[in-house]
């Protein structure tokens, strides 16, 4: 089964656009451990999109701003799941069954909560 895939594009802050640096938070000169060019699998928070991804330095999944990717693969998988909630901090949410239909499973994982982890992988 595929999944979509992305390419990342930038491992900097200086990738992204102002707006959405200001909604997450960070800013242009943040490193974040991914590698250029290398493929990632992928899942709106503070009205920026981002991907769930097991960053190439890094051994546990954290959210990166959808900016510093580009799609190269568009499929998904077909047992995914979505949600829109236009008044949460995450509005928009798609991926696997736990991760949209379990309360605060993206949290878990984010406090890497072994059994979140566990779901995760």
């Amino acid at each position: 089964m595929k999944i979509m895939k992305v390419r990342c594009l930038a491992t900097t802050g200086s990738g992204i656009n102002t707006f959405t640096l200001s909604n997450i938070g960070d800013l242009t000169k943040t490193e974040y451990p991914l590698k250029k060019d290398e493929i990632y699998t992928q899942v709106l928070f503070k009205n920026v999109l981002h991907y769930l991804i097991i960053g190439t330095y890094e051994d546990l999944p954290s959210w990166y701003p959808a900016e510093l990717f580009e799609v190269v693969d568009h499929q998904v998988y077909l047992e995914w799941y979505y949600n829109y909630e236009v008044n949460s901090v995450v509005s928009g949410l798609w991926g696997y069954k736990e991760m949209v239909m379990t309360d605060n499973h993206y949290d878990d994982l984010i406090e890497r909560i072994d059994g979140a982890i566990e779901v995760f992988f």
